[in-house]
């Protein structure tokens, strides 16, 4: 299945990286992301934890700031280095999500946000999770199922096609709606879920990350052509231009403890 979502183990190979390492950190300061990172950090206990997917490590950074010591964790060496340079006193360590560097039943937590979407083995990598986890710990994850996104559009059907082609490009794309039966198969008790809207009113923030790849996995699906995701953008940049613009999906918090 072609992917077109950005995988950042390739971002020290891209022309540009620094590009995407500067749209994360501006994403990140967005209210509707903050709003998310702030629900996580109140399911956590105290104790020490590891953020899955740390990215450029924001949310670490805020963990230790609140006196919840913690290691961020990404795959990715590119958002490792990047992590270290922007918070220098915090810890950050390249790991796949389903081999963590941490002793068995060793941390009081696991975080992880927009990360599971990327996982093409989700159980394999909760399965790790509750590994590292404290009888008692907590687990926290926030995911989008990206069948979730809708947006203002002149031509609605199009829009579904391409949101679909994009759901189905990613390894995972059906994470957040997913979590909760993960869970539950993975171990987990006291599993809940909570939706949280994430909503954009202008189409600067969700250009890269959403309508780009949306309509290149399309194309590369065969779903539509390249003249009609042309017209299809034109049509969002429009509205974008009348102040008309809206795009809204749902993001899933999915919190379980480890028996």
């Amino acid at each position: 299945m072609t992917r077109i979502v950005w995988d950042f183990d390739d971002v020290d190979a891209a022309a540009t990286p620094q590009a995407h390492l500067d749209y994360l950190e501006r994403t990140e300061a967005f209210p509707p992301m903050a709003a998310v990172r702030e629900h996580t950090y109140a399911a956590l206990p105290p104790g020490r934890g590891v953020d899955v997917g740390c990215g450029r490590g924001r949310a670490v950074a805020d963990l230790t700031a609140l006196g919840r010591p913690a290691v961020g964790a990404d795959r990715s060496d590119a958002m490792v280095r990047s992590a270290r340079e922007r918070f220098p006193a915090c810890e950050y360590t390249t790991a796949d999500a389903t081999a963590l560097p941490f002793e068995d039943e060793s941390l009081d937590w696991y975080r992880s946000e927009r990360t599971y979407l990327h996982i093409a083995d989700p159980l394999r990598a909760l399965a790790e999770a509750r590994r590292v986890l404290r009888p008692g710990g907590t687990a926290v994850v926030a995911d989008q199922d990206f069948d979730s996104t809708v947006m203002a559009s002149s031509d609605p059907a199009l829009t579904r096609a391409v949101v679909a082609a994009l759901t189905d490009s990613m390894a995972n794309g059906h994470a957040g709606t997913r979590m909760p039966a993960l869970f539950a198969e993975a171990g987990f008790t006291d599993v809940t879920v909570q939706a949280l809207p994430l909503a954009f009113s202008s189409l600067a923030p969700v250009a890269p990350l959403l309508i780009e790849p949306a309509g290149a996995a399309a194309v590369a699906a065969g779903a539509v052509s390249e003249d009609e995701v042309r017209a299809w953008r034109r049509g969002l940049e429009r509205l974008d231009r009348q102040g008309t613009f809206v795009v809204a999906m749902t993001m899933f918090v999915t919190t379980g403890r480890r028996p």
